[in-house]
């Protein structure tokens, strides 16, 4: 599928911004915003009223969503600014990471999870590294949520199951909600973006994990995981957004995998797939041998990857989408009917 914008554009993007391994976000954005786009339209039209009822209820609703809303949506009938306002919930718990703009300190304290947003399961070397290590990782692979639906400490899939049950319980305030809304349309993002499934471990270099790519450096200082974030879109204007998620929407053969994927709603799926996906395509074998080159060495330097596994990441990326997308509709439909 051939897109406005491409690899060529996001790799100058990323390049002229830069990314810090400190960071893991999931798809940028434009990224999230098309998935929910391509999940709403999905939606039947109870489902999409209900969706927007309970983001307008959110505690924060003017300050971080109304004050956001482009100046030609705030114009626009209900139904054009209820599909933005569901595009751009999907963003919003990446928008909590840090005090900026609309954002407070107290907002961040009170809304942001980094851990709910990944689940290292590993990745090895070899089996030989696998033997090693796997008996010494501590690393969160639990699946059922906590008896606290704020524990900071849950993985992504506790942290998908819990915030269906509370999406899904009318007795919880319109408000509460709406905040965990947001975290399932963010997470069904997350969740099918391999590189928030895996972690890189190794004998040396990564005794402690790579972080889902973020230690591994791609080009100029990209990092490999903000490379994955990328391969849906780059920054672009909401417009943009739109024709991009009706392209990949209308795609025969995406809409047919993501009509399929929609018959699985079990987020252990999801990552397990995303799993797959990660030693087969980000922690190529390409990948895993110049890092086994180099584990005797101080520096690893930048990968300098293939033509071919950046042509398959943007493959995977779109089908990803696509399928998180249809998935969410039909979650959405499941907990609010």
């Amino acid at each position: 599928m051939h897109r406005p914008n491409g690899l060529i554009a996001a790799f100058l993007c990323a390049c002229a911004i830069g990314f810090t391994a400190s960071k893991t976000f999931a798809w940028n954005a434009a990224g999230h915003m098309i998935v929910g786009l391509i999940a709403y339209d999905q939606m039947d039209g109870t489902t999409q009223a209900k969706v927007a009822a309970l983001i307008r209820a959110h505690p924060r609703f003017h300050d971080h969503f109304q004050s956001a809303m482009p100046r030609d949506i705030s114009r626009g009938d209900e139904p054009i600014q209820n599909a933005w306002l569901f595009a751009y919930a999907g963003t919003w718990p990446d928008v909590v990471r840090e005090a900026k703009g609309a954002v407070n300190r107290q907002d961040v304290g009170q809304f942001n999870r980094p851990w709910w947003h990944f689940i290292n399961e590993p990745i090895f070397l070899n089996d030989d590294e696998r033997r090693q290590l796997e008996p010494t990782l501590r690393v969160n692979r639990r699946r059922e949520p906590t008896a606290d639906p704020d524990d900071p400490d849950m993985n992504i899939i506790q942290a998908v199951k819990n915030s269906s049950r509370i999406v899904r319980d009318a007795s919880q305030s319109s408000e509460t909600r709406a905040v965990h809304l947001c975290w399932l349309i963010h997470l069904a993002g997350d969740s099918h973006q391999p590189m928030h499934s895996a972690a890189l471990f190794t004998t040396h270099r990564f005794r402690g994990g790579d972080r889902g790519g973020n230690y591994l450096e791609f080009e100029h200082g990209w990092k490999l995981h903000a490379f994955w974030d990328d391969q849906i879109s780059t920054d672009e204007p909401y417009e943009t957004i739109r024709v991009l998620a009706t392209d990949l929407r209308n795609d025969r053969k995406l809409s047919a995998a993501g009509q399929r994927a929609a018959a699985s709603l079990d987020i252990g799926k999801w990552i397990d797939e995303s799993h797959e996906l990660a030693t087969r395509y980000a922690y190529s074998q390409e990948v895993l041998q110049k890092i086994a080159d180099r584990e005797g060495h101080s520096h690893l330097g930048p990968l300098n990857l293939s033509a071919n596994y950046q042509t398959d990441a943007e493959s995977v990326a779109e089908r990803r989408a696509v399928e998180a997308g249809h998935r969410l509709a039909r979650l959405c439909e499941q907990l609010l009917k």
